[in-house]
This record gives structure tokens, sequence and C-alpha cells, in this order.
């Protein structure tokens, strides 16, 4: 078992076996739009920054009436760590829906607070070296859900942004079904002990851009409430390109 490293993304969001002991969550990037006007339209793509998790993820939202937001962001996900010749792989797929109020609090100082709903699902294997009849592929699959909402206030003007943020979610797991066993406790039931948890997420988002376009990069921690003591990342990572008209 010394090992197996056993990946799980959930909302997403990623769970994986270091050295050490299984993780099953970690933070995704915090979709921080700062919407000024009604009109206004972000589109972004954002990347890893971290050292435990590749990931690909969109952003987009939109100002639809003077004080009224939506958004939507979600990605892909893998462990940095998973390779072939250590026999294990993961996949997850998150995707969140935002609505909101903005204002400006003076010309460039903005206030938005989103309400948030989010699902994904993952996928974790892991192949024994030598397969057998009676050793076969460890899974662990789930559905996660992620509900809450995300205040965000910050700078903008043409050139730069800073922005805060923090997501105060209920996160939880279902379907979970599959056959791995860590330390000799099976996980499945570990989960399925540990499925209802509820996190405070603070961020900070730093960016530059001309024209519409920016370069950004984010970083955020991750509080569990419920159980400090449950399986998870506490911080993540990521830069940002975004496109603003």
């Amino acid at each position: 078992m010394k090992n197996l490293n056993l990946f799980f993304y959930s909302i997403l969001l990623v769970a994986g076996i270091s050295a050490c002991s299984p993780k099953y969550y970690a933070p995704d990037t915090h979709n921080v739009p700062l919407i000024s006007k009604k009109g206004e339209t972000n589109i972004a793509l954002a990347g890893t920054l971290d050292l435990e998790v590749e990931k690909l993820e969109f952003q987009v939202s939109r100002g639809i009436t003077k004080n009224i937001a939506v958004k939507a962001n979600g990605g892909l996900y893998k462990p940095l760590a998973a390779s072939e010749t250590e026999n294990r792989s993961g996949s997850a797929k998150f995707i969140e829906f935002g609505a909101g109020y903005f204002k400006r609090v003076s010309e460039d100082w903005i206030f938005e607070t989103y309400g948030i709903y989010g699902i994904g699902t993952v996928k974790n294997t892991f192949t024994p070296p030598t397969r057998t009849f009676f050793l076969d592929d460890q899974v662990l699959t789930a559905n996660i859900r992620r509900i809450g909402i995300q205040p965000n206030f910050g700078f903008k003007n043409d050139n730069f942004l800073f922005a805060m943020s923090s997501r105060f979610v209920h996160l939880s797991y279902r379907d979970i079904t599959g056959n791995f066993v860590y330390e000799g406790e099976d996980q499945q039931n570990y989960l399925r002990a540990n499925d209802q948890h509820f996190l405070i997420e603070p961020g900070l988002t730093f960016g530059a851009g001309l024209d519409g376009f920016s370069f950004r990069i984010h970083a955020g921690a991750s509080f569990n409430l419920t159980n400090p003591n449950f399986r998870q990342y506490d911080s993540a990572a990521a830069f940002i390109f975004n496109y603003a008209f």
C-alpha cells in the first residue's frame, strides 16, 4: 500500500493519495469578475500554479442589469503526480453556476456577492503492477455537490485588478462506489461517514492588463469547519488569462 497514490478531485475539486494518506478535496480557482456595469462580460481560462493538481478551467461572467450579474466556471482535473509507472490515474469534471448582486462602492472599488451551485463527477483507478484474478484494479468514484455564497471586494480599473474573495459553502459527496482500501480502512466507508462538510475558502487575486486582456494570479485556501482533520488539501494557486468587453 505504501506505493499507492489515489487521486480524487471533487468540485472541485481534487483528492489524491500522497505518501502519507489519502486526500479527498482541494479548492478550485475563484471566479472573481468584479462586474461594474450592465453588459460587461468576462471570458477566462485558468491553469495550474500549484504542485498537486493539474487543471484546465474556464470562467465566464456578465452583468445582466444595473446591479445583477451571472457567472459560470468549471474545469477538468488530474493529479500532477500520476504516471504510467505508478500504475494509477484520476480524472474529474466540475461545473458551477452563480447569480448575484454587484455595486460600485466608488469609481474603482466594487463589491459583489453571488449564490453559487456546483456539481461534479470523479473517477480514480489504481492498477496493481501484476494483475491476477484476486488482485484487480482498485476504483473509487463519486458525485459531488457544492452550494453556498461568494462575496468579492476589490479594486479594478483599465489596467489593474486586486480582489479579496471568500466562499462559504456546503460540500457533499453522493453515489460513492468502489473497492479501494488504504491501511486496512475501506475508503468508501470513510467517505460515506464524512460526506457532509461546511467550508470557508478565502482567496486573493492580482491582475494587470491592457485593452481588455489581463493576466491574473489567484491564491486560495480552504478551512473545514465540520472536520478539521478531514483528508483534504488546504491551498491552491492558478494563473488566469482574462478578456473583458
